[in-house]
């Protein structure tokens, strides 16, 4: 560096410190002297590449606070708002490669069933994608369990565990005459045999083809042939709907067409009634009175025809005798236009009076300790209670190995069938009677909406089910598990002193799991529950809800629905459901009592010369499984009781659990020729001694010959077998009556439409097994008031977190290859 010194204005001189021309600009020192005095003025000038460095960090150093500004606010907010609710206990997804032994096939299952059996030259199957009417292929696979006895060593016994196998069900159309067959194949995951199987309960062998389930093979040629037909009939369609089918615009023109069953009106015929409708959202109450029968009894669709056709209650036996007395004024017309703003009435969307009504969120479940369940593949742990879950291709949700601290109380609880007995003047609606369980109920469970079908906060679990595909079909989030407060206490009270005081409070939330599917067969949809009580109760509940079917409002129609709409009429129905409830208390060695109430009049013990009636119960076995068949009589009140006579509580009464039955419904059908195939209907609670062939009560096919069953459930009690001290089996059938009106627009509701059956423990426990329960409250006074203690059991008391919900975004609604 170098030092140079220069005269400066006023006398002094000015030191400069530099090595360039731009270091001069940069300092310069400026001085004045005064007499007597010496003053200084400095000058610091900066050269303009270091400003803009500068000016670059002021700003920095402005944002920078701004971030910091901002972070701070959220810090605020955060600290300000609850978290989330924790997760709880563990949900462990199903282990593909090792499924448990109730566990359902899984899709590598499926596939590896379904290629060992194409693969066999005897059968000659071809793959779905490719099947005709007249060839053989597979219609379903599902899980063929292992025999009881053998579960039960593995799963009490340490034996090893028994083998998997599959139940497969195939159409022979090939063969003469055709026909059904059913395979078990297996072991799996390697499978070594095909075993063609009869099981002794079905009361026809070789199952008939026409009872079969119409699969989309079927319906391929079915609706072609509706096509053909429709097109013959344009312009009468437009004429009387402005409606057509095969060439309309969905949303704008179209009309539907659906089928009904049974399939005819005796045994071994397979002639389908179709209905049309407006094709709007709620089709179902846009009846349109046209009617098609198709004759489809033959494996050669060449050979199927048109037997009758129905237009506004007028029969015709044939496409072209409708459509020349249609153009020959021959004919009774109808004209049936609707607008899109009329034909809303069906929808689900949101109308009418708003101003009882704000948009703002309604009551949530909030788990604050996260959930107190656990899952891990499908097995459920909750309190005491332990159970397996699986969705059967047919009947849908099953459980096994239902155990309460510790102890077996049920093997399975499962759903048989569900069947709508239908009554009204015109083909359709006259005819119609369902067996659902043939529509394939579990196959026919989707997914559910969080939120609305099950709490946001609900675990979900997803099913796989091969049935009328080439692949296995994906189920998401089928089946919803999850824990519920009732909003009422499972048991209180308030010790009143009748002073104005009081002794103390104690109170228990009624808190229980829940385990949901929801089925929709067509119209119907049907929410299926099983739920676990603290208490030890297990109740088994099915609601109610979905569209009614509705028939064009004939005069004649007028004595059997009410009109719900301009032309349109909903008629009476019966639902009946039928559950299988293995029971095995203390053991399964297990006997079934009646517990009858009756009155007597006895000499009063306390004062002499005076009479007293009341009330007594007399317990009475019963010795065999017609002795117990019950068809309940309400002069008859009592209580039914399953028990095991060598098992006592600790004060010397043998332990047992009771039946309450809460939704019977008398059968008024009872000898019809279609409710032959529904044996069950008549008997609110049967039991039988326990047979592994007795697998269900019903079938798949039931609803295309349920004059001449392959099933029949009857004869499960023919032989009339002991039933003291054997392995019990109760039978229970619930349902309702319902006769439509208009508040079934747009569709049924689920209040008042819930049924019921609980089977509640009988002096199976010394006391209550809720007393273990720490969902409890205690409160209890000083002996002035001064204080109130209140003990909840070591539970925190409130809520400081949001419910983790899943959004209703993560819908998707359709079923996907697996």
């Amino acid at each position: 560096m170098r030092r140079r010194s220069k005269e400066r204005r006023g006398g002094g001189r000015e030191e400069v410190y530099g090595t360039s021309e731009e270091e001069k600009e940069c300092i310069v020192f400026k001085g004045t002297m005064g007499e007597g005095m010496v003053s200084a003025e400095k000058q610091v000038m900066v050269s303009s590449r270091l400003w803009k460095c500068l000016r670059v960090m002021l700003v920095l150093l402005v944002i920078i606070a701004i971030l910091l500004a901002i972070a701070l606010v959220i810090v605020i907010i955060k600290r300000s708002e609850k978290p989330f609710c924790r997760e709880g206990k563990t949900v462990i997804p199903r282990n593909l490669d090792k499924p448990g032994i109730f566990e359902d096939l899984t899709p590598n299952e499926m596939r590896i069933v379904r290629d060992y059996m194409q693969a066999q030259k005897g059968l000659d199957l071809r793959p779905y994608n490719k099947a005709i009417l007249n060839s053989s292929y597979i219609y379903l696979i599902d899980l063929h369990l292992p025999i009881k006895a053998g579960v039960l060593k593995y799963l009490d016994g340490g034996h090893r565990e028994p083998e998997r196998a599959a139940k497969v069900v195939l159409y022979r159309g090939d063969m003469n005459p055709p026909r059904v067959e059913e395979y078990h194949v297996g072991p799996l995951p390697r499978p070594r045999y095909h075993r063609l199987v009869a099981n002794p309960i079905y009361r026809r062998i070789p199952i008939p083809f026409t009872s079969r389930p119409v699969d989309q093979v079927e319906y391929n040629h079915l609706y072609a042939m509706i096509s053909d037909i429709t097109k013959t009939l344009y312009p009468i369609l437009m004429d009387t709907y402005r409606l057509s089918y095969h060439n309309c615009t969905k949303g704008v023109d179209c009309m539907l067409f659906y089928d009904v069953a049974p399939r005819g009106i005796k045994s071994n015929e397979r002639k389908s009634w179709f209905w049309a409708f407006r094709g709007v959202e709620g089709f179902y109450l846009h009846p349109l009175g046209f009617e098609i029968q198709i004759n489809h009894e033959s494996v050669n669709v060449s050979d199927w025809s048109v037997t009758k056709l129905v237009y506004n209650g007028q029969l015709f036996y044939s496409v072209n005798a409708f459509d020349d007395a249609y153009r020959r004024n021959r004919i009774k017309k109808v004209q049936l236009f609707m607008d899109k703003y009329d034909s809303v009435y069906s929808s689900y969307k949101r109308r009418g009076l708003n101003n009882y009504d704000v948009p703002v969120r309604g009551p949530r479940l909030v788990e604050p300790d996260g959930r107190r369940y656990s899952i891990d593949g499908q097995h459920v742990q909750y309190f005491g209670w332990n159970f397996n879950f699986r969705a059967r291709t047919s009947t849908g949700l099953q459980l096994f190995d239902i155990r309460f601290q510790g102890e077996r109380i049920a093997y399975e609880i499962s759903l048989q069938d569900a069947i709508v007995y239908y009554t009204g003047y015109g083909p359709v609606a006259g005819s119609t009677n369902y067996f659902d369980t043939s529509w394939l109920l579990g196959a026919s469970s989707f997914e559910l909406m969080p939120g609305v079908d099950c709490p946001a906060t609900a675990t979900f679990h997803d099913a796989y089910h091969f049935a009328g595909s080439a692949e296995p079909l994906h189920y998401k989030n089928s089946i919803c598990i999850f824990e519920q407060n009732s909003g009422l206490p499972l048991r209180r009270h308030y010790a009143n002193d009748f002073m104005g005081g009081y002794g103390f409070y104690g109170g228990l939330v009624d808190n229980y799991l829940v385990i949901r599917t929801i089925a929709n067969i067509w119209n119907y949809d049907y929410i299926f529950d099983y739920i676990f009580h603290l208490n030890g109760v297990v109740e088994i509940k099915v609601s109610l809800t979905g569209y009614v079917q509705s028939t064009y409002g004939l005069p004649q129609e007028r004595a059997y629905g009410n009109f719900i709409y301009s032309d349109v009429i909903a008629t009476l129905h019966q639902h009946l459901f039928h559950y299988k409830v293995d029971m095995d208390i203390a053991g399964a060695k297990n006997r079934f009592a009646k517990v009858d109430i009756s009155t007597e009049t006895i000499s009063h013990p306390w004062y002499p010369g005076r009479n007293k009636t009341q009330m007594k119960f007399t317990k009475r076995d019963k010795q065999t499984e017609k002795d117990a068949i019950l068809e309940y009589d309400f002069d008859k009140p009592g209580y039914s009781v399953i028990y095991n006579a060598k098992a006592e509580n600790n004060w010397g009464v043998q332990r047992g659990y009771r039946i309450q039955h809460k939704a019977m419904s008398k059968f008024v059908l009872d000898g019809v020729d279609v409710t032959q195939a529904a044996g069950w209907s008549k008997y609110q609670l049967a039991v039988t001694r326990f047979q592994d062939v007795e697998e269900t009560s019903s079938s798949i096919y039931a609803q295309n010959d349920p004059f001449d069953p392959v099933v029949d459930f009857r004869r499960f009690l023919d032989n009339d077998e002991p039933i003291v001290d054997e392995d019990l089996v109760l039978w229970l059938t619930a349902g309702v009556h319902h006769i439509p009106h208009a508040e079934d627009v747009p569709s049924t509701t689920t209040t008042g439409n819930q049924y019921n059956i609980f089977l509640r423990p009988y002096n199976y426990f010394d006391e209550c097994p809720s007393t273990t329960v720490s969902d409890a409250v205690h409160a209890q006074p000083s002996a002035h008031y001064e204080e109130i203690k209140i003990d909840t059991f070591g539970v925190a008391e409130g809520s400081n977190c949001f419910a983790n919900e899943i959004p209703f975004s993560v819908f998707n609604g359709s079923r996907s290859p697996a």
